[in-house]
């Protein structure tokens, strides 16, 4: 007894996967950012307190932690959205193409 999948449940599984794969990324990506930077300050103030550099890498990769938030998170249904039109539009023209 087999059930037939819908082009739309597929879309939905879709979205679905990509938003907790997005969501599931960005967290080991901010695990990691915290756990090596805090080893990265535990270091700078044992070995060289007089001189503080451990902030730029926290800047640094904090720029790219906030990027993967903002592709991988938050806009990530705007960005699926934008993937479906697209497709849709390639597969009409495709089929129009088909027919002519």
């Amino acid at each position: 007894m087999s059930e037939d999948i819908t082009l739309e449940d597929y879309k939905k599984a879709y979205r679905e996967v990509e938003i907790e794969e997005g969501r599931r990324s960005f967290l080991a990506h901010l695990i990691t950012y915290v756990l090596v930077n805090t080893m990265l300050i535990v270091i700078n103030l044992m070995f060289s307190p007089n001189k503080l550099w451990f902030f730029y890498p926290l800047i640094g990769w904090g720029i790219g932690v906030l990027t993967h938030y903002l592709y991988g998170v938050r806009w990530i249904e705007k960005i699926l959205e934008k993937k479906e039109a697209m497709a849709e539009y390639r597969a009409k023209s495709l089929k129009k193409n088909q027919k002519s």
